[in-house]
């Protein structure tokens, strides 16, 4: 009898604790598909993809940038060696 009662008390407290977890987690699930929710993480997104989008835009503009300053100097050293062969003040 007490084996039983027992193993019935066991059952139910476990039932108890799988139906609190499956509120919970249909509950937490209820909350993600919000709209308000749906909201926030597409702008969370946004905020990091628009903050990579700047950087990667800062970071082409320093290399294009040098590359400029690069090719003036090449060119520069060119144009003073040509001048030179022509005979040019």
């Amino acid at each position: 009898m007490f084996k039983r009662l027992f193993f019935t008390a066991v059952g139910l407290g476990a039932g108890v604790a799988f139906g609190v977890w499956a509120v919970k987690k249909v509950e937490a699930t209820q909350a993600k598909l919000t709209p308000e929710h749906a909201a926030r993480v597409t702008a969370g997104r946004a905020d990091g993809l628009r903050a990579r989008i700047v950087d990667a835009m800062a970071a082409g503009r320093l290399a294009a940038a040098a590359k400029e300053a690069e090719l003036r100097e090449v060119y520069r050293v060119r144009e003073e060696e040509r001048a030179q062969q022509l005979g040019a003040p």
